[in-house]
């Protein structure tokens, strides 16, 4: 139901010029009038705010699949951003309606030399599937993207050559696109950034228990007319009944972080598993990227309360207003005092608990638990401070984002797809953890984008190194929009060949390729799925094929 995630932005690169008239588009559902925008480096812009890609998603169409708009015969003012989209909670955002099946565009002031015209990135954010809801999720998207093939052509875009990149839940709702056939024509590249469809947190079957609590909450529990009854409640009520059984973004105390997501249905991919679509999905470029620590940011209570954690990622202390991940959880998120001193007893005991279950293993279960301890024990030597602390973020790490996304590059390198990956591992001064090191999960979005703000227009001061490696990321992305490969002055990225080795490009201050990225670490869980019968990086009984 609720697990909805909307496109938002429209990126196209890269010269600029200026205008001192308000420009306007004619397009085939009508005329629309942005404004000229100069950027903080002084790039001059059109920016087209608010642009409706489908009919509103009220009363009938509501919960349903979103339709093309209605063309309009006056002016369409996109002069300014629309509502947001309702989020449960009201985190990072206020209010919102779900009237919000809008995008924006961006784009340079003067025409792109090439006849084609400019390259096209569509940017799909992220927040646990819940942050900004949509109407339909992943079918919103696609019909996002048909709208974009449509009208980007009289904006100077060129519709063959659309790439689509997103983070956390925008990385793995990019991950879904790609497997779903009526996408086929829809864009050419995909950046997955945090996120796989293969995740834990993005795909099990956990979501349909947790919709039937929804649908218990909300007083329609008639199976004969669920769909109905939902429509017959107010956003308000619907927020209310999920806050029955879902106080906050994040679940506790398991590896599935979120509440909603989407989940194999036979409808949006044709097939049995992931894996089965990935074999038959469209031949595409991806780069596929992760943080170097993701679990940072999920490991300790109150992450996005505690400023010691989020040092220089908010400049609005208040920009956050819900609870991020609840706070009741028993073993994790740990609490700031348990990590400060965390220890070897520590981890055993959220490995024993949280992994090491008799659902999952059997009577197996205890030597599973152990069999994870030994091995991430020998990963100790990679660490100056606090390391079982950082084993344990490895650990989650490696379970809710590595191991599954270099798995599905894997995958779809050997169903024929070129194939590029990227570690993002820079950590500004004003930034660093308190008791972490390395780059946690959105880490690269602040140094990308700037500093979260709740408005849309801002300046920042970019410390030491960040304006060369914000360089040299959009350099990378940039050329791998433009021509498949990603590169810049320095570097060009190698493909993975073989299924045997993960090259990659590590991200940082000195960006530099890398031969092979954690080969023992992929080859553990591999082994361990198989001797043990359960397999955490994708929360499912599964056999995985040795070279995988």
């Amino acid at each position: 139901m609720l697990y909805n995630i909307l496109l938002h932005f429209i990126f196209i690169a890269v010269t600029l010029a200026k205008s001192n008239v308000n420009p306007i588009v004619t397009t085939k559902y009508g005329k629309i009038e942005g404004i000229n925008y100069e950027t903080p480096n002084g790039f001059k812009t059109e920016m087209f705010l608010g642009i409706p890609f489908a009919k509103p998603p009220i009363n009938e169409l509501r919960f349903e699949k979103p339709l093309p708009p209605t063309p309009w015969t006056s002016i369409l003012h996109a002069k300014s951003l629309k509502s947001r989209c309702a989020t449960y909670p009201d985190i990072m955002a206020p209010y919102g309606s779900e009237d919000c099946l809008t995008l924006n565009i961006i784009k340079p002031a003067a025409p792109s030399d090439d006849p084609s015209g400019y390259s096209v990135m569509v940017w799909i954010h992220g927040g646990a599937f819940v942050v900004a809801l949509g109407n339909y999720g992943l079918w919103d998207q696609i019909e996002a993207l048909k709208f974009i093939q449509k009208i980007i052509k009289d904006f100077g875009g060129n519709p063959k050559s659309v790439t689509i990149f997103g983070e956390s839940a925008g990385g793995a709702s990019v991950s879904w696109l790609t497997l779903n056939s009526e996408a086929k024509v829809l864009f050419s590249r995909a950046i997955p950034m945090s996120g796989s469809a293969l995740a834990p947190w993005a795909h099990t079957d956990e979501v349909v228990e947790t919709s039937l609590k929804l649908i218990e909450a909300a007083g329609c529990q008639n199976l004969s007319n669920v769909k109905e009854c939902l429509k017959s409640k107010s956003t308000d009520e619907i927020k209310v009944a999920t806050s029955k059984f879902a106080k906050t973004v994040l679940k506790a105390d398991g590896v599935n972080l979120a509440n909603f997501h989407p989940r194999i249905d036979g409808a949006f991919f044709h097939g049995f598993s992931i894996e089965e679509a990935i074999q038959k999905a469209p031949k595409r470029d991806h780069f596929f990227g992760i943080c170097s620590q993701e679990h940072i940011i999920f490991a300790i209570k109150g992450a996005f309360t505690d400023p010691n954690a989020i040092k220089g990622a908010f400049t609005d202390p208040n920009a956050i207003k819900g609870a991020f991940t609840d706070p009741n959880g028993k073993y994790m998120p740990i609490t700031p005092e348990k990590a400060s001193n965390f220890s070897r007893e520590d981890f055993s005991e959220i490995v024993h608990k949280i992994l090491g279950t008799k659902e999952a293993y059997g009577a197996k279960a205890n030597d599973a638990a152990e069999d994870i301890i030994k091995f991430y024990e020998t990963q100790k030597s990679a660490y100056q401070r606090n390391i079982y602390l950082h084993l344990y973020a490895q650990l989650f790490s490696d379970i809710s984002f590595n191991i599954p996304t270099i798995r599905e590059a894997k995958l779809k390198f050997s169903a024929g797809q070129n194939v590029y990956f990227y570690v993002y591992s820079f950590v500004p001064e004003s930034s660093k953890h308190y008791l972490f090191d390395g780059a946690g999960h959105a880490s690269e979005l602040s140094n990308f984008f700037g500093p979260m703000r709740l408005n849309f227009f801002y300046t920042f001061p970019m410390e030491k190194d960040a304006e060369k490696v914000q360089k040299t990321m959009a350099d990378l992305f940039v050329n791998f929009a433009k021509n498949g490969q990603p590169s810049n002055d320095n570097i060009k990225v190698p493909p993975i060949n073989t299924l045997n080795k993960t090259p990659y490009v590590e991200i940082n201050a000195n960006t530099k390729i890398m031969d092979n990225l954690w080969e023992d670490r992929i080859k553990f869980w591999n082994l361990h799925s198989k001797k043990f019968g359960f397999d955490w990086p994708q929360n499912r009984k599964i056999v995985f094929r040795d070279e995988l």
